[in-house]
């Protein structure tokens, strides 16, 4: 048996304490927490030897990613916020149905417009939004 097979369950059991304490779950939840995540498969990784890290520092890199994907949801939950934002408003502008701007938005790539103009759009109006969402279909248009 090689040393990683040997000391990944007493570092797996630690860890899910830890995870348990820290974050008031019971066992099972813990372990799902755990589970669930990347940093999970890192442990295995025979070169990086994670196994040589303290509990704690592991806990540590674990809430590490878990932080990073919260970030990563709450920000596609605020583009998401935005697309449905302008699906509406721009259907009411221009009298249509919220499928037939659905469609148009998927076609011309509006949603990945909105995505990567999320810094500047979601902090202006909703004229101002329009309008650079209108000159954007105007110029794919061309």
């Amino acid at each position: 048996m090689s040393i990683e097979k040997a000391i990944l369950p007493i570092k797996i059991n630690e860890l899910v304490s830890l995870i348990s304490t820290k974050k008031k779950l019971d066992s099972a939840d813990a372990m799902s927490y755990l589970y669930t995540s990347n940093f999970y498969k890192k442990l295995f990784d025979a070169k990086s030897k994670w196994w040589y890290m303290s509990g704690l520092n592991l806990y540590k890199e674990l809430e590490k990613e878990k932080h990073k994907l919260q970030q990563t949801d709450n920000q596609f939950k605020k583009e998401k916020m935005l697309s449905i934002f302008c699906v509406e408003n721009y259907r009411v502008l221009k009298k249509m149905e919220a499928v037939e701007v659905h469609a148009l938005f998927k076609k011309l790539d509006v949603y990945g417009f909105l995505t990567t103009n999320y810094d500047v759009l979601h902090s202006q109006g909703e004229e101002y939004i329009l309008n650079e969402i209108s000159a954007y279909i105007k110029n794919h248009n061309q």
